[in-house]
């Protein structure tokens, strides 16, 4: 079950076409950042955990916020959905 605002409700940080760093599995050496455009805002009760896997499953919990987001510069036809919780906020280094 969603709810569809359009937006995260009161003053979110993080929103439709900003930049977010997500944590990302990797086999046998540390995990890595990967950068993530936001396309989408609501709360929702289904999402993926990070650190994000190839074989990443739907988990279902309480109804938290969400964003659904595309990574850059490698499937940006793939939109994901994951916690708010589990995304930086990407802070351009020339801006």
């Amino acid at each position: 079950m969603s709810e569809f605002t359009g937006h995260l409700e009161g003053n979110s940080d993080i929103d439709f076409g900003d930049y977010v760093e997500i944590e990302m599995h990797r086999y046998g050496t540390d995990n890595e950042f990967y950068i993530h455009k936001v396309v989408g805002a609501f709360r929702s009760n289904m999402y993926l955990m990070a650190p994000l896997r190839w074989d990443s499953k739907p988990e279902f919990g309480e109804m938290t916020d969400v964003l659904n987001v595309i990574q850059c510069g490698v499937d940006e036809t793939k939109v994901i959905r994951v916690r708010k919780s589990d995304c930086k906020k990407f802070k351009h280094p020339q801006k």
